[in-house]
């Protein structure tokens, strides 16, 4: 009796969960067909990339590169034979040119993607744009697949499962329409609660310890976007600050799009895993407390939970400022090397969008402890009379 009540259960689960997963693929499905991205800066007619296998080296001069050490520098003739698109067959032979930034030096079966630029009346010209990596890519999904399974088995695979959702929601249905000028914050807000409903229900099923997380991600996403507000004006930064700024503003020109929430749009995106984490591991000790004692109290859950995630929210902030520190070092180095000074560089609008971006996640993070542990301890701790 008890496993027939049990098989229920988790075939109930594994409903809600399917659901739920189909009902976000759906959403972000529509979205792209509703809001197609169509008007685009540049065109690309008669340009494009095609895979393709290097047949020959017909003569080669090259030397070491002073600047880069390892790298060669020189040019290459080769011949290639197309392997896709329309060219698929045929054969071209041109120049590769190596530099120190974009040595792609060649042999013969070398399997590479070369740029075809063939516009009407004119020869065709063609470019050695890059190695074809698309086994390597495969290759090192496959591995991380492979690993995700072998440690986690069926919660691994639900965990790669739900992270190709957030991606599929991200591509198909965020950027799309940031970019045809709805709201970055309200877009980014909606796709974040999306991602997390589906994160979490595939993880964990649909439970108490589920739910409450959900709540608290979402309580701490949107203190996060009030708190934008504040320190935004505090430190007068906007999208307008980040270096693709001028690509952007020709964009907002086509589109509408809304460059002044960007930069909090990518903040909250990036520190949307800390966040469902710490609700996540901080929920799930609750419900392990309050199994054991059922006549714990309100006040002793919320301490227990605080207490939980004061170790919590050091590793979690030191993760977020490192990451958004490691994606900017090559940055620095570049502005110590033109001797910046220490008042330019601390005024600097760099810096303040950099700030912004730790402070904002790290804050994100921070909120979800007492969020979570005040939720949790009102809706499952027991009254002290």
């Amino acid at each position: 009796m008890i496993n027939t009540k049990k098989n229920k259960i988790d075939r109930k689960s594994a409903v809600i969960t399917a659901a739920v997963a189909l009902a976000a693929v759906i959403i972000a499905a529509g979205v792209w067909l509703f809001f197609p991205i169509k008007n685009t800066i540049y065109t690309n007619e008669g340009i494009s990339y095609e895979k393709a296998k290097v047949i020959s080296v017909n003569s080669q001069a090259f030397e070491e590169s002073k600047d880069a050490p390892g790298r060669n520098v020189g040019v290459q003739n080769v011949t290639v034979e197309f392997t896709s698109g329309r060219f698929k067959g045929e054969t071209a032979t041109f120049d590769n040119y190596l530099t120190s930034t974009h040595s792609i030096e060649v042999k013969a079966g070398t399997k590479v993607v070369v740029k075809c630029d063939r516009p009407e009346g004119a020869a065709p010209y063609y470019t050695l744009y890059q190695y074809d990596r698309s086994a390597g890519i495969i290759f090192a999904i496959l591995i991380f697949a492979a690993l995700l399974f072998a440690v986690g088995r069926k919660k691994g695979l639900m965990a790669g499962a739900a992270l190709l959702i957030s991606a599929f929601i991200i591509a198909g249905a965020l950027i799309p329409l940031i970019y045809n000028g709805v709201s970055p914050i309200l877009s980014t807000f909606i796709a974040c609660v999306l991602i997390t409903v589906v994160t979490l229900i595939m993880l964990n099923g649909l439970s108490k310890k589920t739910a409450i997380a959900m709540l608290s991600t979402f309580v701490g996403l949107t203190a996060s976007v009030l708190l934008y507000t504040v320190i935004a004006r505090i430190l007068n930064v906007s999208g307008y600050g980040i270096e693709e700024a001028e690509t952007l503003i020709m964009i907002s020109r086509r589109t509408g799009l809304k460059i002044s929430e960007v930069l909090f749009s990518g903040v909250l995106l990036a520190s949307l895993g800390a966040v469902m984490d710490t609700t996540m591991s901080i929920s799930s000790a609750l419900y392990e407390i309050s199994s054991v004692d059922a006549k714990i109290s309100r006040r002793a859950l919320f301490r227990s939970g605080m207490n939980m995630g004061s170790d919590m929210i050091g590793t979690m902030c030191q993760t977020l400022v490192l990451a958004f520190t490691g994606s900017a070092l090559a940055s620095l180095l570049v502005a110590v090397s033109y001797g910046t000074q220490f008042q330019q560089f601390f005024a600097s609008d760099y810096f303040a969008v950099e700030l912004f971006r730790s402070l904002t996640g790290s804050f994100a993070v921070i909120l979800a402890v007492p969020v979570t542990s005040w939720i949790y301890s009102t809706l499952a701790g027991k009254r002290k009379r």
